[in-house]
């Protein structure tokens, strides 16, 4: 097999469609057929079949696709990681802070290791826990700070391990005029009939879900959601409303407190596992030096869950955490 075939046979699976395939990988549509026929001849199966409306793989075909992504990727980063060689950017670090959390430990562990590793080139991003995992996946970052309960969809991607942190507090934000404001500890029934905004997208629509079920569960109703906005959005919302409630992460609410707002915890309390997470097949010796020093800096954390307390998790995420940094090559 040649990656140039698996390519062709993973554009086709991807797009559904011969002529967008071809148009993305800048073929001719026969080109890009004569590649997948040549694929088919050396495998002896039939991978995919054509109708006049659409392109489905086989079974063979369902199969293959997995492993021939796998063996791309494996070619991406290979021909990136040799540019950047090339470039003098063989000692590179690329991390993804996580958007609406925890903000202080994420930099206090990069600050760290600029200062261990003058070196090495650290480059960051930000984005939401599910996009992390995305950008994990594509190459594009080797770690991601994240919450695995926020990741969505069916959870951890097998191939993404992740190492567990810390633990943070879902508070309940409300305006401080509010009379649930003045209480020390927020019992979770009391928000059975109170106006809540909930996030649309972000951490991802199971995510959402999965919260909303929690809520159910505690309060025996379906809770009164009036309004879905992204994070920044619903705090601002809550400064200029006297009844309307949102739940913010503790740590970003430690960070980026907003006037006009009480942060609350709740009975029981919710708890949040945050970690940071990354590619088990990625054997970058800067990647490990990364994650010794995140288990360094977090230890003895998270610990037990406190009685009394829940951690928050997505229904059928699988628990894909990892005890330890994987060993340096």
């Amino acid at each position: 097999m040649e990656l140039r075939q698996l390519r062709a046979f993973a554009a086709v699976a991807t797009e559904g469609h011969f002529g967008r395939a071809a148009a993305k990988l800048n073929l001719t549509q026969p080109g890009l057929t004569l590649r997948i026929q040549a694929l088919e001849r050396e495998l002896g199966t039939q991978l995919l079949e054509r109708s006049a409306r659409e392109v489905q793989l086989t079974a063979a075909g369902l199969v293959l696709l997995p492993h021939a992504r796998s063996l791309i990727r494996i070619e991406d980063r290979a021909l990136r990681e040799l540019k950047e060689q090339a470039d003098g950017l063989g000692r590179r670090l690329r991390i993804s802070y996580v958007a609406y959390g925890a903000v202080a430990f994420p930099t206090e562990v990069v600050a760290q290791f600029r200062r261990r590793h003058p070196s090495v080139q650290v480059d960051t991003t930000v984005g939401n826990s599910a996009a992390n995992t995305e950008h994990l996946l594509n190459g594009s970052v080797d770690a991601a700070f994240i919450y695995p309960g926020y990741v969505g969809g069916a959870g951890i991607p097998d191939k993404v391990a992740v190492r567990l942190l810390r633990r943070d507090t879902v508070l309940v934000a409300l305006s401080s005029k509010h009379p649930l404001a003045q209480l020390d500890v927020i019992p979770l029934k009391a928000l059975r009939r109170e106006p809540l905004i909930m996030f649309p997208t972000s951490p991802g629509p199971s995510a959402t879900v999965s919260f909303v079920r929690m809520l159910v569960r505690h309060i025996d109703a379906e809770p009164n959601i009036v309004a879905y906005e992204p994070p920044d959005q619903a705090l601002e919302a809550v400064a200029h409303s006297s009844s309307l409630i949102v739940f913010a992460n503790g740590s970003r609410a430690a960070s980026a407190p907003v006037p006009g707002i009480a942060y609350r915890p709740t009975s029981p309390a919710l708890l949040l596992d945050f970690g940071i997470a990354y590619c088990r097949d990625n054997e970058s010796p800067v990647l490990a030096d990364l994650l010794r020093l995140t288990d360094e800096m977090a230890a003895g954390e998270p610990g037990e869950v406190p009685e009394g307390s829940e951690v928050l998790v997505v229904d059928e995420a699988p628990a894909n955490i990892a005890q330890g940094p994987p060993e340096r090559p």
